[in-house]
């Protein structure tokens, strides 16, 4: 993807969302100014962007939701839901275009009747009609070509080139002439023409009135040129020109539209690959580079101390000029890691503010009130975190949506508001990143879930009668799980939950659920801050050695033996005047167990849900900074891994999922 296009891309995926937060605003705050001015900017600004490439469709949509956003700034009561619905439609629409725009470099091919259909919604909308039905091939002001089409057709049936037929509207800025543009001298410059018409943008004055400096014309023209020929002709004025190749009475629109195709293979070609970008605040750039010149000094000292190994230094010298060089280095790559993960850092806010549209439009569905509220959004998370968070989080918002609230009438009956509350919420707990969706709807029926599992034949019947609830409600994450008894856009595939638990996983995180029926359902999903760079702590295990999140690590600990207990055939021990379970590492993994060695044991104690649990192990081996990857291949599905790395003597050391492990 070429420079300039890719930066289009990038800004107009900004523009789209906060063109959707404020019109979320203007539909809760109608008469706050600044929602609506917010909007009207974003639309303009996007709009203005557009202008510079061949994207007709959305600058002929976006145009038209501008002049909506402009009148609604002096009819504030005309803001209602029909109206947000229509603007944010447009908005999805100018997203769904972006996101092909980034993967193709050019609109798909139904963008011509899209762009047509939104834009006449709109103008309908603007002048208080009910949108027209017709054929997909004006501008949003009118029918202009179809005009054109109509008092040309005589000429054009005696054009050679009849077979190829382009229409062109120039609307000349009235300070045109300072800029060096000449309306008419243009115009004469388009081959073939077959027709031309002029008119005025704005109703003339009183002749004494009249600016001759200021240009007020309107020129509209049929030409059997081809697209490319006319618009080279405009080139230094694409924001002021419209051109639609007509040929055959179909509409279409930009370089994609173009007869011979070539100009689309051109850009494609352009386009073969995508990036993916991150903006970063200069200062921790700025920090980078330092550590980067220190790094260089650090590089330099290490040739001296090569220097010295010719035999001219004495060995106590050199050795402590190698300790001293080696405690420079450790700190600088310390300092670098926090550096780099402080430049892939992202707010939540990032991720949430996708949510708003997707919940009311899932409302909108079902027809079902809701009030969303977000929490924590300058909670920062690695970008790969929350990046990996939009899918799960937005299945899991649509559920609530879909199963979790009540009708109205069940509601006011329960003595709960009309209105099922949402709330999606962030939060750092010590090294993890904590993310919530809760609701005060029906909760989740344990009955209603064992009727399901029977009947889906996820567990024997049996076993399922003897669950607990909080295990049956656990239910839900289970391959094919559903209760929905129809199948919509939202729910009753039974595929959801499942897939939730596996992308939270993957990026070594754990989901909850927690659900008390007749008053809502909390799904909680605790995850590393940074899947990339993380810190572990080895230990030993008989003769192998494992990596433990530190994250998950509370204290460690030397038992004596004699502070072990025996309970049932399983062991505790007395922490600080609390029973904490005693769990042997050895047993987890099905080692041999090694001797308690000097009367004792070691211990990590760590947060196994809401338990503290004690992890005994053979010794602790330090603390190491490592670059975990995933388990991929046939590894992928090994329970009680979450990835692996590289150490210094070229051995792979496997980093537990304790909690996994212990079940």
């Amino acid at each position: 993807m070429d420079d300039l296009l890719q930066h289009f891309v990038v800004e107009a995926r900004e523009l789209v969302q906060q063109a959707s937060d404020d019109l979320l605003n203007m539909e809760r705050e109608p008469s706050v100014a600044a929602h609506l001015d917010g909007a009207f900017r974003a639309v303009h600004t996007l709009k203005g962007s557009v202008g510079l490439f061949d994207f007709a469709p959305m600058g002929l949509a976006l145009h038209a939701a501008e002049d909506l956003l402009g009148a609604l700034k002096g009819a504030p009561a005309r803001i209602d839901a029909d109206v947000i619905d229509l603007l944010l439609d447009c908005v999805g629409q100018t997203e769904r275009w972006v996101s092909a725009i980034e993967q193709t470099g050019v609109l798909p091919p139904d963008a011509a009747d899209e762009g047509y259909r939104l834009a006449r919604a709109l103008r309908s909308q603007l002048e208080g009609e009910a949108a027209p039905d017709g054929p997909a091939i004006a501008d949003a002001d009118g029918g202009w070509i179809e005009d054109l089409l109509a008092a040309g057709s005589r000429r054009a049936e005696r054009t050679p080139n009849s077979l190829t037929l382009t229409a062109i509207r120039y609307t000349p800025r009235a300070d045109c002439f300072f800029a060096g543009d000449d309306p008419l001298a243009l115009l004469r410059s388009v081959p073939d023409l077959v027709h031309v018409r002029a008119s005025h943008q704005a109703p003339w004055p009183p002749a004494a009135e009249i600016d001759p400096f200021a240009c007020n014309l309107r020129l509209e023209a049929l030409s059997s040129a081809g697209y490319e020929a006319v618009k080279a002709v405009f080139r230094f004025v694409p924001d002021q020109v419209v051109i639609y190749d007509v040929t055959g009475y179909e509409a279409a629109a930009g370089v994609e539209a173009g007869r011979d195709g070539s100009a689309t293979r051109e850009r494609r070609s352009a386009t073969a690959g995508t990036s993916r970008t991150l903006r970063v605040d200069a200062a921790r750039i700025d920090r980078l580079a330092d550590l980067v010149g220190e790094m260089v000094i650090a590089k330099n000292g290490l040739a001296h101390i090569a220097a010295m190994g010719d035999g001219s230094a004495a060995r106590e010298d050199l050795v402590r000029s190698v300790a001293a060089c080696q405690a420079t280095i450790d700190r600088l790559v310390a300092d670098m890691h926090r550096a780099v993960m402080d430049v892939r850092m992202m707010p939540m806010r990032e991720i949430f503010r996708r949510f708003p549209r997707a919940v009311r439009e899932s409302a909108g569905q079902l027809g079902t009130l809701v009030e969303f509220s977000m929490e924590g959004e300058d909670v920062e998370a690695d970008k790969s975190v929350t990046e990996g968070l939009a899918e799960p989080l937005l299945h899991v918002l649509r559920n609530a949506v879909a199963h979790g609230a009540e009708p109205e009438e069940v509601r006011l009956a329960a003595g709960k508001p009309s209105e099922v509350r949402i709330i999606l919420r962030a939060r750092r707990e010590g090294d993890r990143l904590v993310v919530e969706v809760s609701d005060d709807g029906r909760g989740i029926d344990p009955e209603r879930v064992r009727r399901a599992a029977r009947e889906r034949g996820l567990a024997p019947a049996d076993r399922i009668t003897l669950m607990s609830d909080a295990e049956v409600t656990d239910l839900i994450f289970a391959p094919g799980f559903s209760t929905a008894s129809d199948v919509t856009d939202l729910s009753g595939r039974g595929v959801g939950m499942d897939a939730v638990r596996s992308a939270i996983e993957r990026l070594g995180g754990q989901v909850a659920v927690q659900s008390r029926p007749g008053h809502g359902t909390t799904i909680r999903f605790s995850l590393p801050l940074t899947v990339v760079m993380t810190k572990v702590m080895t230990v030993r295990v008989g003769s192998e050695t494992y990596g433990i999140p530190i994250e998950g690590v509370l204290e460690t600990a030397y038992l004596p033996t004699s502070h072990i207990i025996p309970i049932q055939g399983a062991e505790a021990f007395v922490l600080r005047d609390r029973t904490v379970p005693l769990v042997r590492l050895a047993d987890l993994l099905r080692i041999p167990r090694a001797r308690d060695r000097e009367g004792g044991t070691k211990v990590l104690v760590m947060w196994v849900g809401d338990e503290r649990v004690g992890i005994a192990v053979d010794g602790f081996a330090g603390r190491i900074d490592i670059l975990m990857r995933p388990m991929a291949g046939l590894l992928a599905s090994l329970p009680g891994v979450i990835g692996t790395t590289l150490m210094g003597d070229g051995s792979v050391l496997m980093i537990l999922d304790i909690p996994e492990l212990i079940g």
